[in-house]
């Protein structure tokens, strides 16, 4: 086997491959197969050292997807080998391995493995987490939770994301991966994937679904049938009147502007707030909240005729004067400078709201929820 990062001797202090671990085995073994993976990666540019430190920076990852392999029953199906001619793997979860390496050379090549990086988070954190899941389905699973996991690294929520992930158990059928990482996704927070969650949720087997929603399996469908017709319906989640959810924020703390952003109806989804002469579209149901650029769309006009709601706190509005303020039931006493009922999609007893002196909006319940 090409030895990783070439046949140079590492330098004094960089990190050296322990043939004798369980990485080294498997490497030796399928010498055939990582020869071509490395030759590639340095042809890309990989640079030798880089190479090596990536390897080791993979050998707990393969202690984790090895230490517990059960042994292989003669009908579970598993992936093919990563190359069909290379010799049958002598290390109970060698596939799993192998499909690690492929991976951490094409992230070095690209110049995608550094600390903090979210590929390679994935990699060394999220994928031994997932065991269950990269052993069963080895050349599926690695690519594609290191490429989700670069998105949903964005958002903060990669923990969390992970660990629904690995309370469900392994799917049976490769093809149930990546819809199962896409709902994790969106139950985790990422709402911009509700209506592909939903769907994807809808088709995977209950057993699956379930945990990854975070209800009984048996409940799966009630609760999609039931979430569909209100994005602010959950199990448990509270019903009544108030702040359901809290939408971006100040630049410096992670948010989205450094100006106050101001509510104003249209776009996409009937949710839009002006901040910084930009329009955003703001998605949010009750799981995760999110706000998206609308490049196309100027809706700063709306800031100088802030609408006049509709439903219950049309009502709230009805007759009032410049001052006081609406009675929301909300925590703060605050100016609003916009407040846009949710329309259709939401229904007008769910409002969304800016005021004076907040770069946050609020999503909130004017009344109680349906029963």
């Amino acid at each position: 086997m090409t030895t990783p990062g070439g046949d140079a001797p590492a330098r004094p202090g960089a990190p050296v491959l322990d043939p004798g671990s369980t990485l080294g085995q498997v490497l030796r073994a399928h010498a055939a197969t990582v020869d071509p993976w490395l030759r590639a990666a340095q042809g890309l540019g990989a640079e030798p050292a880089s190479v090596r430190a990536a390897l080791a920076d993979v050998v707990p990852v393969a202690d984790a997807l090895t230490a517990t392999h059960p042994a292989p029953a003669d009908d579970t199906p598993t992936d093919a080998a990563p190359t069909p001619d290379g010799p049958a793997p002598d290390v109970p979860g060698a596939d799993a391995v192998l499909a690690v390496v492929r991976t951490t050379l094409d992230l070095v090549a690209r110049g995608r493995w550094h600390t903090g990086r979210a590929q390679r988070t994935a990699v060394v954190q999220v994928l031994p987490a997932l065991a269950p899941w990269v052993r069963a389905h080895p050349t599926h699973v690695v690519p594609a939770v290191v490429a989700a996991a670069d998105v949903v690294a964005r958002t903060g929520l990669l923990d969390a994301w992970s660990a629904r992930l690995a309370a469900a158990p392994a799917p049976a059928d490769a093809a149930h991966v990546r819809p199962a990482l896409l709902v994790a996704a969106w139950r985790t927070g990422l709402v911009r994937y509700r209506d592909a969650a939903l769907d994807a949720a809808a088709a995977l087997p209950a057993a699956l679904a379930g945990p990854l929603l975070g209800v009984a399996p048996d409940d799966v469908a009630d609760v999609l049938t039931r979430h569909r017709a209100d994005r602010w319906w959950w199990p448990q989640a509270p019903d009544g009147p108030g702040v359901l959810r809290r939408v971006g924020g100040f630049a410096a703390w992670g948010g989205p502007w450094v100006g106050l952003p101001v509510a104003v109806p249209g776009g996409p989804t009937g949710w839009a707030v002006v901040a910084d002469g930009q329009t955003w579209a703001v998605v949010a149901d009750v799981h995760g909240a999110g706000v998206v650029p609308l490049d196309d769309l100027d809706l700063s006009a709306a800031v100088e005729a802030p609408p006049r709601p509709r439903g219950a706190v049309g009502r709230l509005l009805a007759g009032r004067a410049a001052a006081p303020e609406p009675a929301l039931p909300v925590p703060w006493q605050d100016a609003t400078t916009g407040v846009v009922p949710g329309g259709p999609a939401t229904g007008d007893d769910v409002v969304l709201v800016s005021r004076a002196h907040s770069y946050a909006l609020d999503v909130v319940r004017v009344a109680g929820g349906p029963a």
